[in-house]
């Protein structure tokens, strides 16, 4: 009974810190992981099978054989970033029933929220207040030199990873404002709106694609009315802001502003091109390919490939590609009967929410390495493992 209500407790935890803290959903997801090897030595862990572990497995054997298939498995140093897959287990195991998931989708999107208007907050005064009481560097700062507003970052390290984690509260939020929930509705506004001012422009794209989706999963006329105010409050706030319409103006140009990002995109082509197979081996990416980008000097960054996409396909080539592909597939596959065989509206917006979630994580990882960001693939793994959860009773 106590390692069950501190089972309760880290998940809870977990769902409260996705949007607001990245030292807490760690460290729950951490906790959850200890939990699970004490709860084993006493029978008391519920490990069992997940929907979706054949095709991990085929996704992470891929990955391991390229490492090995590289010829210096010893440098693959990006391993351990990997760890944050013990995510999706962890909590499918430790969920309940379906109502224990749809509580935690509730106390996301309330944290969400709380992220969002904290964000609006910065955006417009450049406030910084949780870094400064913990004494740390602040972080917010113009986008472009000379912009009136802030770039949102709100409890994370940068604009990116704020943005891209916050599609999956919106991602929830909308889904039940669709069924109906104004308070949902509310809060979707508020993330709409935070996601705008983050000005991580594959993240509008990427919030285009979340509610295209849900609009097509939803039923009713609720569902109509959440995406004309969400739409409207969009476009609200593109209208009111000249730094928006600028960002806008130029996001799908090859040169200015996205010349850097451009290189960087070039570099892994030449990458995947030599490498077309296994790639750089997974995990040496830092090592191995800094050679490729003395032809594309342009190029801003050359930690990662700033695309889920071409990172897989540079680091394990396309047979990890492939595979990688194939994980989402199935997993989108997996998840749909949560949606059609709901019991309830509210099991139904979360699920609705989940898989809408990862279809905006994937639309987000064409522009951004977001499967390396710890903070934006735990709630990945988490939305996958609430989807997997709502498929049982």
């Amino acid at each position: 009974m106590v390692v069950r209500r501190l089972a309760d407790a880290l998940l809870l935890l977990l769902a409260a810190s996705v949007p607001l803290s990245t030292t807490g959903m760690e460290a729950a997801v951490l906790g959850l992981g200890g939990l699970t090897l004490f709860g084993a030595v006493g029978g008391r862990a519920p490990v069992r099978a997940t929907p979706l572990d054949g095709v991990l497995g085929l996704f992470y054997g891929t990955l391991a054989l390229s490492s090995v298939a590289s010829g210096h498995p010893l440098q693959a140093s990006g391993w351990a970033r990997l760890w944050v897959v013990l995510t999706y287990f962890v909590v499918f195991w430790w969920l309940r029933d379906r109502s224990h998931a749809v509580r935690l989708v509730r106390v996301l999107v309330a944290a969400g929220a709380v992220a969002a208007a904290y964000g609006l907050l910065q955006h417009e005064t450049g406030a910084d207040w949780y870094r400064a009481a913990l004494g740390r560097p602040q972080l917010v700062h113009p986008r472009e030199t000379g912009e009136s507003g802030y770039a949102i970052v709100g409890f994370f390290r940068n604009y990116l990873t704020f943005a891209h984690t916050m599609l999956f509260p919106l991602a929830w939020a909308t889904a039940s404002a669709m069924n109906g929930a104004l308070a949902a509705l509310g809060a979707a506004v508020l993330l709409v709106l935070a996601v705008a001012f983050s000005t991580a422009r594959g993240v509008w794209l990427a919030t285009i694609a979340v509610i295209a989706t849900l609009v097509l999963i939803a039923r009713g006329r609720d569902a109509g009315v959440a995406a004309v105010g969400l739409a409207a409050a969009a476009l609200l706030a593109f209208a009111i802001s000249g730094d928006l319409r600028r960002e806008a103006a130029h996001m799908f140009g090859l040169g200015g502003a996205n010349a850097g990002r451009v290189a960087i995109y070039a570099a892994n082509l030449d990458i995947i091109h030599a490498h077309p197979v296994f790639g750089l081996g997974f995990g040496r990416y830092q090592r191995a390919a800094l050679p490729f980008y003395t032809a594309h000097p342009d190029a801003d960054r050359r930690s990662h490939a700033h695309s889920d996409y071409l990172q897989i396909a540079a680091e394990a080539g396309l047979t990890g590609l492939a595979a990688f592909a194939l994980l989402f597939a199935a997993a989108l596959r997996a998840g749909w009967p949560a949606i059609a065989d709901a019991p309830d509206a509210a099991t139904r917006a979360a699920a609705a929410g989940a898989w809408a979630g990862l279809v905006g994580f994937l639309a987000g990882g064409l522009t951004q390495y977001n499967f390396g960001d710890n903070e934006v693939a735990i709630a990945m793994w988490v939305a996958l493992a609430v989807l997997m959860r709502l498929r049982e009773p």
